[in-house]
């Protein structure tokens, strides 16, 4: 019976070909079964990431951090720097004791002459689109986030699936067991042992539920999505494939990483600081006009003075020399930021690509070749326990290797959803998006 029974088991598992993970396209052990749901709203990716970009926190925070370029043009708008007004007055003493009052005013006003307001808002101007390609870059991480959790909700989803189907299936043990008990056909043993099983298989069946809202929530804490009725994935998953070539990678690297066009912006308005604050060394001289009004203690007529004004600072000691090293220093800060993001790109691109590779065969391997036919396994068991042609552990033993071998086919999924994840958000684009890779 024994040895009868192990090649059924071998016969079962070599019944199984090419099958694809789809929940939605006869997925072993979804037919005929309701799907899992958590009262939330079916949504689509799409529509989730849509969502996303309107109402995600992170980009809710990213949007205001661009208007700290504002501070930049503010100080760039003035046209000419304040006018310096002076005025002064006391009395004239005359030889022979008399007495005057004098008077002067004066008004002043800095001319930049070295061009630093343009330089000013070229500064403005770059660390404005340094901060908009952050913001860029927030979106497109919140974009990666919100498609790796809505993976993993339909991995979790199934997993409450398969953990309900194997609920099901021990209470229809536990019947069988009552029925073959109550005619004599096996001990009350048995029957308690089923009842056990079938009471584990709930306990499993509301974990899995459980992990599976847990995941729909971040979904809604990633998107901004109401947590009252979080969004539920719908579909299947992506059919697993394998990635672009490395030069294909670099090539939308390139052209898209969100990361390295923060780096190369950086540089530039590095640059631009390092051009202001050499301007900035520059003297800035003053023009204006003085009046005074002079007295006359001996006799006569007051006299009225109007003199045209120059001060010119001579750049002897004080040089900005603190801005001018700290903006140096910057810049071969961001050079070396972007230098080495560029050097390792390559490394780190093939790095991922041979990941995503290996996950593909993985699911390839359970998918194309020893992936089991779920329902139809559990369908053979159930009849062959309720003929007595097996015994309960014999059935529990058979079970739990076609369930474990269900969860590694997710969990190769699960890794391959990551690797791609991972892939995506270092090229800086959709892998399969048809503007890009075929």
């Amino acid at each position: 019976m024994l040895r009868a029974f192990t090649a059924a088991i071998f016969l079962l598992a070599g019944t199984a070909h090419a099958q694809d993970i789809h929940p939605e396209r006869g997925e072993p052990g979804h037919e005929g079964t309701e799907p899992v749901r958590i009262d939330g709203v079916p949504v689509s990716l799409e529509r989730v990431l849509h969502h996303a970009m309107r109402s995600a926190p992170a980009l809710s925070v990213a949007r205001a951090e661009v208007g700290l370029a504002g501070e930049e043009l503010g100080a760039a708008a003035p046209f000419l720097p304040n006018p310096i007004v002076s005025g002064g007055a006391g009395p004239r003493f005359g030889q022979d004791g008399a007495t005057g009052l004098d008077a002067v005013a004066g008004l002043q006003i800095p001319i930049e002459i070295a061009g630093q307001r343009p330089l000013r808002f070229e500064v403005a101007r770059a660390a404005r689109r340094t901060r908009e390609l952050r913001l860029e870059e927030a979106r497109w991480d919140v974009h990666q986030r919100v498609h790796a959790a809505y993976r993993a909700a339909l991995v979790a989803r199934r997993r409450a699936q398969l953990a309900r189907e194997i609920a099901h299936f021990q209470d229809d043990l536990v019947a069988i067991a009552r029925r073959r008990v109550e005619a004599g056909e096996a001990s009350p043993l048995q029957l308690s042992l089923a009842q056990a099983e079938a009471a584990q298989a709930n306990q499993r069946a509301i974990a899995t539920l459980q992990t599976y809202r847990e995941a729909c929530l971040l979904l809604a804490e990633l998107s901004g999505w109401d947590a009252e009725r979080p969004p539920e994935p719908v579909g299947a998953f992506d059919a697993a494939r394998q990635a672009p070539s490395l030069a294909a990678l670099l090539e939308l690297a390139r052209a898209h990483n969100p990361a390295l066009d923060v780096r190369r912006a950086a540089v530039d308005e590095a640059r631009a600081r390092v051009s202001l604050a050499d301007r900035e060394a520059w003297p800035t001289p003053s023009i204006g006009a003085q009046y005074t009004r002079e007295s006359a203690p001996g006799g006569g007529a007051p006299e009225d003075v109007v003199l045209g004004v120059l001060n010119l600072p001579l750049p002897i000691f004080e040089l900005n020399q603190a801005e001018r090293a700290a903006s140096a220093a910057r810049l071969e800060v961001a050079l070396a930021e972007r230098d080495a993001f560029s050097r390792v790109l390559a490394a780190r691109l093939e790095r991922l690509r041979t990941a995503v590779d290996a996950a593909v065969a993985r699911v390839s391997a359970y998918g194309e070749d020893i992936l089991p036919r779920f329902e139809e396994n559990m369908r053979l068991l159930r009849r062959a326990f309720e003929l007595g042609e097996i015994d309960l552990l014999q059935l529990s033993l058979a079970l739990e290797r076609f369930l474990s071998i269900q969860i590694e086919a997710l969990d190769a999924y699960v890794d391959y959803a990551a690797a791609v994840a991972a892939l995506e958000a270092e090229i800086g684009a959709e892998l399969w998006s048809e503007e890009h890779v075929p």
